[in-house]
């Protein structure tokens, strides 16, 4: 008799453990789903990006082209108003 409840007793505690375990490789097979859906979105996410980066980069250059031409129109330009404001003296 005591043998029975034994071997019962260890039926249970089988039977607990593997329930206990099935819920938690289900938790983290669902855990894992969602880790693939967040990872496909940030793969997404970084194509994205690196389009967004590369434009950027473009623009960049032309800003910089745009730049060095307004420092050199800035140049001409007080050039002109320091010879305008030299005839204006003069005029006086």
């Amino acid at each position: 008799m005591l043998q029975w409840s034994i071997v019962a007793i260890l039926i249970y505690v089988i039977y607990y453990l593997k329930s206990k375990y099935e819920k938690r490789i289900e938790t983290l097979t669902k855990l894992v789903e969602l880790n693939r859906e967040q990872i496909e979105e940030n793969r997404d996410n970084i194509q994205t990006n690196q389009y967004g980066i590369e434009e950027n980069k473009t623009k960049i250059t032309t800003n910089k082209s745009n730049i060095t031409k307004n420092k050199t129109g800035i140049t001409k330009n007080k050039k002109a108003l320091e010879l305008n404001q030299d005839s204006l003296e003069q005029m006086k």
